[in-house]
C-alpha cells in the first residue's frame, strides 16, 4: 500500500493505541462556528471542508486526505480559551489554502476515513520511534517516503503561521491564542527534552515561532477581548463535555462540583452521573441544563441519557424537540432512528429510513447511520437495500474484503442499473483496488 496520507501534525506525535474518531453533535457544531468563517477569510468554501475530532490525549491537530481537518481531544481540553483552538485551526487552513497537501503529491487521494486513521497510526508509530509496531502498518519503503514528506513540511509552517495571522486579522480575532497555544507546546517540548529524530520534526523549534508570533501579537489591531462573548460560552460547554465523557466521573464532579451553577457545569455533571450510572441525578441534572438553556444540544444530550437508561419513549421525545430547533442535523437524526428502531414496531420503521437517509445525505461518514439503515431495511425483508448499508458501512471502516462482500450480495437483488445497484458497482470496483494494492505491499519473507 503506498503512502495515501498527507500529514501536518501541530508539534507532538499522536499515540498509536488512542486513535479513533470521536462523533458529538455539539462538539461537532462547534468546532464547525469556530471553523467557517476562518474558512471564508481564506477563500475556502466552507462545505467542502470536513472536520473530525480524533480521541487522542495529544495536543494535536492536522489535515489529511484532501480537505479534511482532524482535531485531537487532546488539543480542545488543553485550549484554555476559544482563540487558542481558533488559532490552531486557522492555521491548519493556512495548509490547505497554500496548498500543501497538492504541492507534496499531485496524486493526492481522497482517501476513506478508515484508510485515513489507518496510516495515521502507522506514521504516528513510526514517528513516536516504535518502528517496529509502525512497520506493520507502514513498509520501511514507506518510512523513507514519510521523511521525504516532512522534510518538506518543515518549510510550510512559518507559511501556514502568517497566513493563519492574516486570517485572524480578516475575522477581528487577536493571534493572541495562537501565541498562547505555542507556550504549551514549548512547555510539552521542554518536558521531552527537546529529543527527537530531527527528519521527522514536523515543525520548527516552538521557540522560533513563538518570537514571530509575539510580534504578531503586538501589531494586531485586535485584543483577546474582542473575540465574540458567544465563542467562550460554546468553547466553555465544549470542553467540560469531553471532560465528563473521556475522564473519570468522580475526576469531573471535583472539577465540576455542586457548588458551581454555571452552563458548562450542569452539562458535565449531567454527563458524570450518566457515565456513573446514577440515571436518576443525570436526569435531574439534565432537566436543570434544559431549563438553563433549551436549546438544540441540551435535548440532544437528554435523548442520549433517556435512551441508554432505558426510557426510549422519553428519548424519542427529545430528540425530536432537538431537531425542531436544528432539523438538519445528520447525528440526531440517526439518534432519533436508532430510537424509533428500537421500539421494533414496523410501522415506525419507514420514518427511521427516511431520517436515516436523510442524515447520510447530510453526513455520509457516519458509519452508525449505515449500520442503522442495515437493521431497519432488513427488518422490512429489504435485503439489497440493507446489504448496501452494510457494505458503506464497511467501506467507512476501511474493510474492502467486507465491503466487497456486501455489495456483491446486494447486487442480487437490487434492480439491475438502479441507482443503488450503480452505487454498489462503484463500491465493488473501489474494494477490489484496495485489496490489489494489499497485495502488492505484502512483502516475502
Amino acid at each position: 500500500m503506498r503512502l495515501l496520507l498527507l500529514v501536518f501534525l501541530l508539534l507532538m506525535p499522536m499515540h498509536a493505541h488512542a486513535a479513533g474518531l470521536l462523533r458529538d453533535a455539539e462538539v461537532e457544531h462547534t468546532l464547525r462556528m469556530f471553523t467557517n468563517p476562518i474558512l471564508e477569510a481564506a477563500d475556502i468554501e466552507p462545505k467542502t471542508v470536513r472536520i473530525f475530532i480524533v480521541n487522542d490525549p495529544a495536543i494535536n491537530a492536522f489535515v489529511a486526505g484532501g480537505l479534511n481537518i482532524f482535531i485531537h481531544t487532546g488539543l480542545i481540553l488543553n485550549a484554555k480559551t476559544p482563540d487558542m483552538l481558533i488559532g490552531v485551526i486557522a492555521h491548519e487552513t493556512g495548509h490547505i489554502s497554500g496548498a500543501h497537501l497538492s504541492q507534496l503529491s499531485a496524486a493526492s487521494e481522497q482517501a476513506s476515513i478508515g484508510a485515513i486513521l489507518s496510516t495515521i497510526v502507522g506514521a504516528a508509530t513510526v514517528a513516536a520511534g516504535g518502528g517496529q509496531a509502525g512497520g506493520a502498518i507502514i513498509s520501511a519503503g514507506q518510512n523513507t517516503s514519510l521523511r521525504n514528506i516532512l522534510s518538506y513540511v518543515r518549510g510550510n509552517e512559518q507559511q501556514a503561521d502568517q497566513a493563519a495571522v492574516t486570517f485572524l486579522d480578516k475575522i477581528g480575532i487577536s493571534p493572541k491564542g495562537m501565541l498562547d497555544m505555542f507556550e504549551v507546546l514549548r512547555r510539552g517540548e521542554n518536558k521531552l527534552g527537546g529529543t527527537g529524530d530531527p527528519y521527522l520534526k514536523t515543525h520548527p523549534l516552538s521557540s522560533e515561532r513563538i518570537a514571530v508570533m509575539r510580534g504578531a501579537v503586538s501589531a494586531s489591531r485586535f485584543a483577546p477581548s474582542d473575540t465574540p462573548k458567544d465563542y467562550v460560552r460554546l468553547h466553555n460547554r465544549m470542553v467540560a463535555k469531553l471532560f465528563a465523557f473521556l475522564k473519570d466521573p468522580s475526576e469531573t464532579l471535583q472539577q465540576y462540583p455542586e457548588s458551581d451553577t454555571s452552563e458548562a457545569a450542569l452539562l458535565a455533571r449531567a454527563v458524570a452521573y450518566f457515565r456513573a450510572a446514577d440515571f436518576a441525578k443525570a436526569r435531574t441534572a439534565i432537566d436543570a441544563l434544559i431549563a438553563h438553556s433549551p436549546d438544540a444540544f441540551s435535548y440532544d444530550l437528554k435523548g442520549q441519557i433517556m435512551f441508554e437508561s432505558g426510557r426510549v419513549d422519553d428519548a424519542i421525545n427529545a430528540y425530536e424537540t432537538g431537531l425542531k430547533l436544528l432539523p438538519d442535523n445528520s447525528l440526531m437524526l440517526t439518534d432519533l432512528s436508532k430510537c424509533l428502531i428500537a421500539k421494533e414496531d414496523k410501522a415506525l420503521l419507514p420514518a427511521a429510513i427516511a431520517r436515516l437517509e436523510k442524515s447520510a445525505r447530510l453526513d455520509d461518514t457516519n458509519s452508525q447511520t449505515f449500520r442503522q439503515l442495515a437493521v431497519a431495511y432488513g427488518s422490512l425483508d429489504k435485503i439489497g437495500e440493507s446489504n448496501m448499508a452494510l457494505a458503506r458501512e464497511a467501506a467507512l471502516n476501511n474493510s474492502p474484503e467486507e465491503t466487497l462482500h456486501y455489495a456483491k450480495l446486494a447486487q442480487k437483488t437490487l434492480s439491475n442499473q438502479s441507482p443503488a445497484w450503480l452505487q454498489s458497482a462503484d463500491l465493488i470496483t473501489e474494494a477490489k483496488r484496495l485489496l490489489k494494492e494489499e497485495e502488492k505491499s505484502i512483502l516475502p519473507f
